[in-house]
């Protein structure tokens, strides 16, 4: 039996599986990418730093604020640039508004309706209006703080090597914070319904669990890699630990820790991290830490959910904190260049994101190399896939079955697409 799933649905970009089956034995299982080349590490190659996060954040329309600040973190690594507490205020609050626009989009719009058994959310809505509207309001709250910091919704231009072009006034934060607290009840809303859901286990198998090791409490920086086996190095090694892979069949690259898939996003982090996180959050990850299994990918739908809540809570800590400090319209400082490299690891939506560049003595890019969380959770989510159609072989719904995998993952496959260069 051949089974070809092209294309997957309510995933960011073209994707398909392609499953071959004999007799009682999995023969092949891919999980394919189909999007054209892109060629983002070669394009920045003689553009002085300051273009560079312009650039960079175009590889991805979901995940711009990840990028942008992943790129202006290596920059900043590589040109010992130090920043202002204000500016760090500020960056985090960027990075949780744009994690609240994400987690809301996948987990009420692209993963709800598989449970509440609904082809897409426009013929869920007539039933669960609130859920509808709920993710629509969390969107708009972070939509709110990219237009805020960034300077629109997607793609912005304002956040800089150093700091900010534009520091937002307290009449915009202030807006931003009363939509927040409005929105909360909505992101603690998708624990209570993926927390009573039967989750099914037809994935189930051992995880090797990867995410950013937060500097203090639960957050998306930090300047170590984390695993679930207690291995920690710092990321300017991740090229010691981290193997990209070219496969025949897909446009991005597969990642690999000692020859082994691995599992990058919300599970991971929860899963090594969620006793860091605090007030409403850290109680929903008590009551919920027995439904939250690193071995059930399918249950990273409700560790997105915990998410949520921690960062409608974070966005309104940072908010008040801003407000009460009374934002100052800083410039940015003077940057002096030099040969040096840079790498910085930032915590997206779909999990770890590495940036990585070299620069001349004029402070151009010679050399530049991007990891990103699907090309990461690509080979994990082919386990997966393997494990569950060995289990559903005889399944009536094998298709709609195998497809709730890589859409738990919430995979960005445009991110994940780059130049491959196949060696005979």
């Amino acid at each position: 039996m051949r089974l070809k799933i092209n294309p997957l649905t309510r995933v960011e970009g073209h994707g398909g599986i392609y499953v071959e089956i004999k007799g009682k034995e999995v023969k092949d299982i891919r999980f394919e990418i189909y999007e054209g080349s892109r060629f983002f590490e070669s394009i920045i190659k003689g553009f002085k730093y300051p273009i560079v996060p312009d650039i960079m954040r175009r590889i991805c329309a979901i995940c711009t604020a990840s990028h942008s600040m992943a790129s202006i973190r290596a920059l900043e690594d590589a040109l010992k640039v130090d920043i202002s507490e204000q500016t760090e205020l500020l960056r985090d609050l960027l990075i949780h508004g744009e994690m609240i626009e994400s987690h809301a989009l996948h987990v009420y719009v692209l993963s709800l309706p598989d449970y509440l058994g609904f082809p897409s959310i426009v013929e869920m809505a007539e039933k669960h209006p609130k859920e509808v509207k709920g993710a629509l309001q969390l969107k708009k709250a972070g939509n709110m703080v990219h237009v805020a910091l960034s300077g629109r919704e997607v793609h912005g231009m304002n956040e800089r090597v150093g700091g900010f072009s534009k520091i937002p006034d307290e009449r915009e934060l202030q807006k931003i914070l009363e939509e927040m607290k409005k929105v909360r009840e909505f992101a603690v809303l998708a624990v209570e319904i993926f927390s009573t859901f039967d989750i099914p286990e037809f994935p189930k198998s051992e995880n090797l669990m990867v995410a950013v090791e937060p500097e203090e409490a639960f957050g998306y920086y930090g300047n170590r890699i984390s695993n679930s086996e207690n291995d920690r190095w710092e990321v300017h090694k991740y090229r010691e630990k981290l193997k990209e892979r070219v496969v025949e069949y897909s446009r991005a690259k597969h990642v690999f820790y000692d020859e082994r898939p691995f599992m990058v996003g919300a599970l991971s982090r929860i899963s090594l991290f969620g006793n860091r996180l605090r007030g409403e959050a850290r109680e929903l990850y008590r009551e919920n830490e027995d439904k939250i299994d690193e071995s059930n990918s399918l249950t990273i739908n409700l560790a997105q959910a915990i998410e949520l809540v921690h960062c409608v809570e974070r966005c309104i800590e940072l908010l008040e904190t801003l407000i009460s400090r009374e934002v100052e319209k800083e410039g940015l400082p003077k940057i002096e260049t030099f040969e040096s490299h840079g790498i910085a690891c930032v915590e997206a939506p779909r999990g770890t994101l590495i940036h990585s560049y070299k620069l001349d003595e004029e402070g151009r890019v010679v050399e530049a190399d991007v990891i990103t969380p699907t090309a990461m959770n690509a080979a994990n989510i082919e386990k997966d896939l393997r494990i569950s159609a060995l289990r559903l072989m005889e399944d009536e719904e094998l298709e709609r079955k195998l497809q709730l995998i890589p859409r738990a993952y919430d995979p960005c496959i445009s991110c994940a697409t780059h130049l491959i260069v196949k060696r005979s």
